[in-house]
């Protein structure tokens, strides 16, 4: 599998993540190991789950994802070769949804004995917090990178300013900036006033500053449960619009044409975008899996490109540029 450089790490991560929220959960065990295997089998290397997966569901009140892939690393033997991302900041159980310093480095030191691990590669701030100051979140990951237990840092449902705000104070005060960002990111765009809770979708000013600087995305939700490629699933209700039913018809087009699924071809035009872009995929079956995985092998014409980048050049939005 290619890889995608993670920021200005100097390092790269394989170019889909695998993220398993519902192993151990809604998956069962053997379907989780078993598609853990063919992942790795694949050349994928990079695993992304959270402190909190899957706590909300019935029946499951502690965190089940990080103690599965514990055991997956421990009986396969592969923890140095694999990319190991978690997140923490959301409530579950009697935790609340914060940035504090305390549970900052009680949340890492919880994670890492879940996962078995001595040190987190890539941690993420799971969701903003505006009650905390952002310097003492820096500083108490600061000190968890100190410590060893943390390597990098990365955002998910960050605000573009808040974001940069948050770099800024970790260059100012000497402190390890965030070096990629989450959000939920699909080929589709949401209308203005559609909800998704905490879940935030990528704005403008946030793509814009990550090009800028350097960040790479992980898009999570890519294929928005498979919409794209599922007869009985229709445009989600906060993304019905015009523009949406025009990338519907051009991505049905394309995956026509060259006889793939349109999962496909949305995780292929994403991976393939200028700016450093790794798709975070769920599934729960091996067939979910290989035809996501073998989106890796779509090359686009230019004009497929073309249609993809924008539906502007066919005319149907002239006012914008």
């Amino acid at each position: 599998m290619r890889t995608t450089p993670l920021g200005t790490t100097g390092e790269a991560v394989s170019a889909i993540c695998l993220g398993p929220m519902y192993f151990g959960s809604r998956v069962d065990r053997e379907t989780s190991f078993d598609l853990l295997d063919r992942y790795y089998e694949a050349g994928g290397r990079f695993l992304d789950t959270a402190n909190n997966y899957a706590t909300w569901l019935e029946g499951y009140d502690e965190p089940k994802s990080e103690p599965l892939l514990s055991d997956w690393l421990d009986e396969r033997g592969v923890r140095d070769e694999m990319t190991i991302a978690t997140k923490l900041g959301f409530n579950y159980g009697d935790l609340p949804q914060s940035l504090d310093p305390d549970l900052v480095e009680s949340e890492i030191d919880n994670s890492l004995e879940r996962l078995g691990i001595d040190t987190i590669d890539l941690l993420y701030a799971h969701v903003d917090d505006y009650d905390t100051p952002q310097e003492e979140t820096m500083r108490a990951f600061q000190r968890a990178i100190d410590a060893g237990k943390v390597r990098h840092l990365g955002a998910s449902n960050f605000l573009g300013w808040r974001l940069a705000r948050a770099n800024r104070i970790a260059e100012e005060q000497g402190l390890t900036p965030y070096q990629c960002a989450q959000p939920r990111f699909s080929y589709y765009v949401p209308n203005r006033d559609a909800d998704f809770g905490n879940q935030l979708e990528p704005t403008d000013e946030l793509l814009s500053y990550c090009e800028y600087e350097d960040l790479t995305v992980l898009p999570y939700s890519p294929t928005l449960s498979g919409c794209y490629g599922r007869d009985d699933r229709g445009i989600p209700p906060q993304y019905v619009n015009t523009e949406n039913r025009v990338k519907r018809d051009i991505v049905s087009e394309i995956a026509e044409r060259k006889g793939l699924n349109g999962n496909q071809v949305v995780l292929a035009w994403m991976a393939a975008r200028d700016q450093p872009t790794v798709p975070v995929i769920g599934v729960s079956t091996e067939a979910q899996l290989e035809q996501n995985l073998a989106a890796l092998d779509v090359e686009f014409t230019d004009e497929e490109r073309r249609r993809l980048d924008s539906v502007e050049t066919m005319g149907v939005f002239p006012w914008r540029e």
